[in-house]
């Protein structure tokens, strides 16, 4: 999907998720998210408009929810997938996960900058400090 086209922004990342879109489930990592969905490299194709099942374990609860298959490009010798959330209350999960990904963004910055290795809470409440309210809201 072009830029252009897109209605969130979306931030790179590499948290990891499982999905399946029938019995079979792939373990992989994220390569953006927002606030609309999210995009990963599978090494198969998948049909657009097929409902595809995400749960990203790293979270606290996990994030389990249901989306579309929006598209599917073939990308080197993996497929990429972008997939969307309609439900309002997974589009506020999808939310929390993006925050989740700027805090461990901002525990790697200050590891490899400062040395300093942070808890995800240390994180977290630094980055709370910090950049909170600098945070993109989402406008309907």
């Amino acid at each position: 999907m072009s830029d252009a086209k897109r209605q969130f922004i979306r931030h790179p990342t590499d948290i990891p998720i499982e999905f399946s879109v029938s019995d079979e489930i792939e373990k992989i990592n994220v390569k953006d998210i927002g606030a609309g969905g999210l995009c990963f490299a599978s090494n198969c194709s998948i049909k657009i408009g097929q409902q595809i099942h995400i749960l990203i374990p790293i979270c606290n609860p996990e994030f389990d929810a249901s989306g579309i298959v929006r598209w599917c490009k073939k990308d080197g010798p993996n497929y990429l997938i972008g997939v969307s959330f309609q439900q309002e209350e997974v589009i506020f999960a999808i939310r929390m996960v993006e925050q989740i990904c700027h805090i461990e963004d901002y525990r790697s910055h200050v590891k490899n900058e400062q040395g300093i290795e942070l808890s995800s809470e240390q994180a977290a409440k630094q980055w709370i400090t910090e950049y909170a309210d600098t945070f993109t809201q989402i406008y309907r």
